[in-house]
């Protein structure tokens, strides 16, 4: 690592070095940085056109190195930030590599270092190689723990420098009841507005303590909505006093980190906060008057994919991006197709010269842009530090260790009664257990850490309800451990008897949508969280959850 930090400086130029380094320190040490600012503005009066309005775009491609195609776009258009996805990333030194000529191609043909940012939540929308898999938010929510929350986001920017990244794109801050069956399910840290800005806020301190830029997400919030903006145009219709009460409560939490954060808006439409009912992306009313001007947000704005249907199928990409623009956005997203960028590039160009774009807010938003990437570029990594590389993959052991106290903080905060956690651990008076799963790792991390009697049954995609059902009473178990972790599998569970569904505790490690319902079994476990050791973690807990009372737990 500390050959690729060297390589990336001395691709840089000595006038970079001499020009913005040394007041990258400052701006770090310091909460004015007096000559920062100065700094930026003298370069923004240097830059041409072309120049500033690249700042303005975070695009996409689809390659996995820069080739001649992708360099040509880079060198006309000049844009100031690259938004990577999986379709980009075959192992954690190509990408490293990938980012490293982005870094250099940037620095050749805008004079700036860029933003190189990535989707990185945990759970399923996880773009980097880490082992073990990240935990998604809802996880980490239902710790209700700050500090394991803040060291998740250290652990994730240390992962995510390493191969050369300085923006992510969370945390999500949309309250959201897991329950409700919302399209944006275990990427919310959960319903309750207080936990969820306590632990986005915590999250987002352990990414800006590694250098990394969280982006909060998805401005002003979603809501338990079922309909997916990236499919369709949707109408958000929380009345003013939810959106307050709720949805907007972790964002002006999040409001308190200063101005190396950033927000991304949604494309929701809300007539709540907006009477012309335009979707934030393109709504003055709530990228400006709301965020910039009510909340005193300091950071960047930045749009969702300009391409998802619920702004493409209201206007053209660089129609699109004109008018978020001269919404309040600092940062338009388009991560599809040279052709669609261009055109966006050069119809925002237009608009500049001939002032429906005023050149004044342009150079606000340029100011805004460089002081984050002022912020962002400078690398401070411990040369003595052990690479995070292993091969293909990603990892350490620090990290391990904080994916499982989040494992176990999760079990022990809200699967386990509350009463049962004051009092000392109790044995359960069953003696035997069955323990069903089509994970051959949750059933044997299950029995090893087990002190009852314990028989094991692998399920398969042809396991039946009559099947299951005959070896449970041929065992003789008076309950049951089974541990849903697809489709297949929950709709299983559910075909059970009465009497049946009486002895079982369901534990789900999938989505809320797999088995949402509680009534009727002796226990459900809502972990959300297919971790190597849930097995361990749910047999070192059988007492309680057999003692306790609550049948379902699930933060709410």
């Amino acid at each position: 690592m500390g050959k690729y930090i060297r390589e990336i400086i001395q691709n840089f130029s000595l006038s970079l070095l001499i020009f913005l380094f040394p007041h990258l320190v400052l701006a770090s040490e310091s909460k004015t940085a007096p000559n920062l600012q100065k700094i930026i503005t003298e370069k923004i009066a240097q830059m041409s056109l072309e120049e500033k309005v690249g700042q303005l775009f975070i695009i996409g491609f689809p390659q996995k190195e820069i080739g001649p195609d992708l360099e040509k776009f880079l060198s006309e258009y000049k844009p100031g930030s690259f938004l990577l996805f999986k379709r980009n990333i075959t192992s954690g030194e190509q990408i490293r590599d990938l980012n490293n000529q982005l870094y250099r191609k940037s620095y050749l043909y805008t004079k700036l270092p860029p933003l190189i940012a990535i989707d990185q939540e945990g759970g399923t929308v996880s773009r980097l190689p880490i082992k073990p898999a990240p935990p998604n938010a809802l996880a980490i929510g239902q710790t209700q723990s700050p500090l394991l929350a803040e060291e998740m986001g250290y652990q994730t920017g240390l992962f995510l420098r390493e191969v050369g990244f300085n923006m992510n794109l969370a945390p999500v801050l949309d309250v959201s009841d897991p329950l409700t069956g919302s399209f944006i399910g275990v990427r919310s840290f959960g319903a309750n507005p207080k936990i969820v800005g306590e632990i986005g806020v915590a999250y987002s301190k352990g990414l800006l303590k590694a250098r990394v830029i969280p982006t909060a997400k998805h401005f002003p919030g979603t809501g338990n909505l079922k309909a997916d903006p990236h499919h369709s145009v949707v109408m958000n219709k929380s009345s003013l006093e939810t959106l307050q009460s709720r949805d907007l409560k972790p964002f002006e939490a999040y409001n308190s980190l200063g101005e190396n954060i950033a927000v991304m808006l949604s494309h929701l439409i809300y007539p709540a906060l907006d009477k012309s009912n335009e979707p934030a992306s393109f709504s003055k009313e709530i990228s400006t008057v709301l965020l910039r001007e009510k909340m005193k947000f300091a950071g960047l704005v930045v749009t969702d994919d300009l391409q998802m249907q619920g702004s493409k199928q209201l206007l053209r990409p660089e129609a699109a991006a004109l008018k978020a623009l001269q919404a309040g956005a600092d940062v338009v997203m388009l991560t599809w197709s040279f052709e669609d960028q261009a055109k966006a590039f050069d119809f925002v160009k237009a608009a500049v010269k001939n002032n429906e774009l005023p050149e004044t807010d342009l150079n606000k938003k340029l100011s805004r842009i460089l002081t984050v990437k002022a912020f962002a570029n400078l690398y401070r990594r411990n040369p003595h530090q052990p690479s995070l590389l292993a091969g293909p993959v990603m990892t350490s052991k620090s990290y391990a260790k904080v994916e499982e106290n989040i494992l176990d903080q999760n079990l022990k905060t809200n699967l386990i009664a509350r009463e049962q956690q004051t009092k000392e651990r109790t044995p359960s008076s069953i003696s035997k257990v069955c323990v069903l799963s089509p994970s051959s790792t949750f059933n044997s991390s299950f029995k090893k850490t087990a002190k009852k009697e314990t028989k094991v049954l692998l399920l398969s995609a042809k396991s039946t309800s009559e099947e299951i059902t005959a070896w449970i009473n041929k065992e003789n178990c008076p309950a049951s451990v089974i541990a849903v972790t697809g489709p297949k599998t929950a709709t299983t569970v559910k075909a059970l008897s009465e009497d049946l569904r009486g002895t079982l505790i369901v534990v789900n490690l999938g989505s809320p949508r797999l088995f949402n319902e509680g009534k009727g079994y002796r226990k459900v476990l809502q972990l959300y969280f297919n971790h190597k050791d849930s097995g361990k973690k749910v047999a070192q807990h059988l007492d309680e959850i057999l003692n306790a009372n609550t049948s379902h737990y699930v933060l709410r």
